[in-house]
């Protein structure tokens, strides 16, 4: 019970110091459209950029991931004929809520506190799906329905090419899959690369989460669409799990640790990361809450895991 509160009362915390500040009025909207600027242009692409130029590239590596992938595309994919499911104005945000996983802010610390931290390479290497297929197609489609526009193939690249996360992502392979990365961990550079790349990812957690924070407006007529997509998502969810598992065993090998991973990471929330796209208050309300409410699903599943 202890390792769970440690896992979820600092996300909690954030979120509610976010809330304090949009009730409070010590942070105005502008101030918090800034910081999302910030998010998505600076910081979140140094830290996508290190996570996988720093990753160790072997053959299960990519079989992980290609396998990650397909179980997170089909979700997406799913979530458009069930966008009737939601009701509206919220159904368009329904692939996007459905898919993609929280794994720094919640499933990372509950993973953790299940396994040990010396296992956490195990939920890192699932997590690079996340960010190839997050800051490329999810993201680009998301980012131009916020802006209305049609999405098309030469649509999604272009606005993909022009994602600092994208880009990002696609340097960090290059270096990562070149040694590299790797190589500069190991000279008298790595350190000082290390300790500024620490500085300046740190508080990327706590601003997603503040944000995040601030975005949750509890309305009653916005329950039962948040309920509802809850409900879709952890349906589609549990279908994926079980998907995933039975593709790891078949074409990897059993391994319970990486097991408690998958179920793991994919009982997580969507990605708190799309708040920093969504320009709508009323939307990033919704989702917001809709996320937020999401955690205690992945706390519930994390707890049958514990008990098992």
């Amino acid at each position: 019970m202890m390792e769970m509160l440690k896992a979820l009362f600092p996300v909690l915390a954030m979120m509610g110091i976010g809330m304090f500040c949009r009730k409070s009025g010590l942070i105005s909207q502008k101030g918090i459209d800034d910081l999302k600027t910030l998010m998505t242009q600076i910081i979140l692409p140094i830290a996508v950029f290190h996570a996988l130029a720093t990753a160790a590239y072997t053959p299960q590596l990519f079989t992980l991931v290609g396998l990650m992938l397909v179980f997170m595309i089909l979700p997406f994919l799913l979530g458009y004929p069930l966008r009737r499911v939601i009701p509206q104005p919220y159904s368009r945000y329904t692939p996007f809520m459905v898919a993609v996983y929280e794994g720094g802010m919640m499933a990372y610390p509950l993973y953790a506190s299940l396994c040990g931290s010396e296992n956490l390479s195990q939920i890192a290497l699932l997590d690079i799906a996340g960010v190839l297929f997050g800051f490329g197609v999810y993201m680009s489609l998301l980012s131009l329905m916020e802006n209305g526009k049609a999405p098309s193939f030469r649509q999604i690249v272009t606005d993909a090419l022009h994602m600092p996360a994208f880009v990002a992502a696609m340097l960090g392979i290059l270096v990562g899959v070149t040694g590299l990365g790797q190589w500069l961990l190991n000279t008298g550079a790595g350190v000082l690369y290390t300790q500024t790349i620490s500085m300046v990812t740190s508080p990327l957690s706590a601003m997603i989460l503040v944000v995040v924070g601030y975005s949750i407006v509890p309305k009653k007529e916005m329950l039962l669409p948040c309920l509802k997509t809850i409900a879709l998502r952890a349906t589609l969810q549990a279908i994926m799990i079980l998907g995933m598992l039975w593709a790891v065993h078949h074409f990897i090998g059993t391994n319970r640790v990486l097991d408690l991973a998958i179920v793991t990471y994919m009982s997580a929330p969507a990605t708190f990361s799309m708040q920093a796209f969504i320009k709508d208050k009323d939307a990033s309300a919704y989702v917001s809450t809709t996320n937020a409410l999401y955690c205690f699903v992945s706390v519930a599943v994390y707890a049958v895991a514990a008990a098992l």
